[in-house]
């Protein structure tokens, strides 16, 4: 049995900006289209919703991608969120910081790693809208049925449950609850214990911050299975998890439009 308690540690990563952070303004999104509020970053805040709209597949953006929020705490702090703006999970805002993602740089690896923020946030509405994931009222998860988050309950056939059932199941999902349940009420002592969690098992996961949690999991793997190359025989867990993703055929779709509308910015 699983007792779900919402840290703010965990939950900022996947949906929310803090009120610490400089937040430089707003803007709707109606069915895709970026909606002016007349102010000075407008064209700012209109070069990053293009660049980001361009990039991924555009029937799942103009579904649930509602506003637009820019925010600058400082380079390579917070990068990015996207996270649903309700509990349908039908209704979500894209968070950018300006410093560390930005398209107009010069600088190669400042491209490739505002790439790698989006395809990363892209990966939350991927693994957490309104098909993926269920409201509900549940707090404790009982063993056998799909996995709760702190957004809902995963469907069965989700991507979320089934690349948990596969890689989550066991003695890492117990000691990943004993932390979040004990620790994850300061952030020092959530990244302290959430590192030694990385360490003790480094073979099975892409980056250290894929041990955050399942739903940072999947999506940092998502995100290597979009720009790595599949792998040939995969030994390690974390190399199943890159290749976990090749099982269905609109990702795999999905990976090529991405790939291809970004090849300006990896090469």
């Amino acid at each position: 049995m699983r007792l779900i308690i919402v840290s703010f540690f965990l939950v900022f990563s996947l949906s929310h900006y803090s009120s610490d952070d400089e937040k430089i303004g707003e803007w709707n999104i109606k069915n895709g289209s970026f909606i002016k509020n007349h102010t000075k970053n407008d064209d700012l805040a209109a070069l990053h919703w293009k660049t980001f709209y361009d990039i991924f597949p555009k029937p799942m953006v103009k579904k649930y991608v509602k506003k637009l929020v820019l925010i600058s705490d400082g380079l390579d702090e917070k990068t990015g969120a996207l996270g649903a703006l309700n509990k349908k999970n039908d209704k979500w805002q894209l968070v950018l910081d300006t410093i560390d993602v930005n398209f107009r740089s010069g600088n190669k690896r400042r491209l490739q790693e505002s790439v790698y923020t989006l395809i990363h946030e892209f990966g939350h509405l991927l693994t957490l809208n309104s098909t993926q994931i269920r409201p509900t009222n549940k707090v404790r998860q009982e063993e056998g049925e799909p996995y709760l988050t702190t957004e809902g309950e995963a469907y069965k056939n989700s991507y979320l449950n089934k690349f948990v059932t596969l890689f989550w199941k066991g003695k890492l999902l117990e000691k990943w609850d004993v932390i979040k349940e004990r620790h994850c009420f300061t952030e020092e002592s959530c990244v302290e214990k959430l590192s030694r969690l990385y360490l003790e098992n480094y073979s099975e996961f892409v980056t250290d911050y894929a041990a955050e949690s399942p739903e940072e999991d999947i999506v940092e793997s998502w995100a290597f299975f979009v720009l790595k190359k599949k792998i040939k025989n995969p030994k390690t867990i974390a190399q199943k998890k890159i290749n976990f993703f090749y099982q269905f055929p609109e990702l795999v779709e999905y990976r090529k439009q991405i790939r291809y509308n970004t090849r300006f910015y990896l090469h």
